[in-house]
């Protein structure tokens, strides 16, 4: 089994510096799910988790929240059992933030996607207490960017986190991007071993055998590289060739290719 960790719904145009370029905020829905889905094929890909772009535009407020997270339930409706779907909530919104997690429990969604550095504060902002108290009530999967540029997402913020809710499991993506990080994550894992770390990314500085001998097989997770859209053609995933060459046994590369992830969201 092979399941990518790592793809958005949408795209980050909004958010970043504009370059002069128009980006249409919309989706189509079924289309965007066809092309996600024949990219998964191509790349022998079994299943998906996604989770929004962070980088919408928040007008309205939590009525531009919840039309994001609608939008993710739509996802929902194709293919089943290739999807895992997660929406998120805005920490900035207090109480509010924390009934919209109720709401993404009732629409089927299977956890909650955040990227602080778009969503205006820390990992651990004081927001997140509450809000995970109730995933952990609500059976949500937690998932958090702990991207290398931002240190409103450094690591151990969520290992904060992680280490104040010992029976969640929380996922981090973008985490081993750069040498200094990733030689720390790979240092410091052990503390939270309730922490999945996503190995993709444009670069990573972290042999999987080497993460293995040190921490285990069950905090690591793999990812195609398809984040903010899928590609049209077959490509060798260069970490997929990795992860197979690595010498480690049956068990440990079923571990981070698909099988920590579907013991996570209980898709076994």
């Amino acid at each position: 089994m092979i399941v990518d960790s790592h793809q958005h719904i949408g795209n980050l145009s909004d958010a970043l510096a504009y370059d002069g370029t128009e980006v249409t905020s919309e989706v189509d829905v079924e289309a965007d799910a066809s092309r996600r889905l024949a990219a998964m094929d191509a790349l022998g890909i079994d299943w998906a988790i996604l989770q929004p772009s962070h980088g919408y535009l928040r007008a309205d407020g939590l009525a531009a929240t919840m039309r994001i997270n609608d939008r993710m339930a739509s996802y929902q409706l194709f293919a089943p059992g290739r999807f895992c779907v997660l929406g998120t909530t805005e920490p900035m919104h207090g109480v509010a933030g924390v009934q919209e997690a109720e709401r993404i429990a009732s629409l089927g969604l299977r956890g909650i996607a955040w990227h602080h550095r778009f969503q205006g504060c820390y990992i651990d902002s004081r927001w997140m207490w509450p809000t995970l108290e109730r995933m952990s009530a609500l059976g949500l999967v937690p998932l958090l960017h702990v991207n290398v540029e931002s240190s409103m997402e450094a690591h151990w913020r969520l290992q904060r986190l992680a280490e104040d809710f010992p029976h969640l499991t929380f996922l981090a993506m973008d985490g081993l991007w750069s040498y200094e990080r990733a030689r720390h994550a790979l240092a410091s894992a052990g503390k939270t071993p309730n922490v999945i770390w996503d190995m993709g990314g444009p670069a990573c500085y972290i042999q999987a055998r080497e993460w293995v001998e040190q921490n285990g097989s069950t905090t690591l997770c793999f990812s195609a590289d398809l984040h903010y859209g899928p590609r049209e053609a077959a490509q060798e995933i260069s970490l997929l060739r990795h992860i197979e060459a690595s010498g480690l046994d049956e068990a440990d590369r079923a571990n981070i290719l698909g099988g920590n992830l579907a013991r996570l969201f209980m898709l076994t």
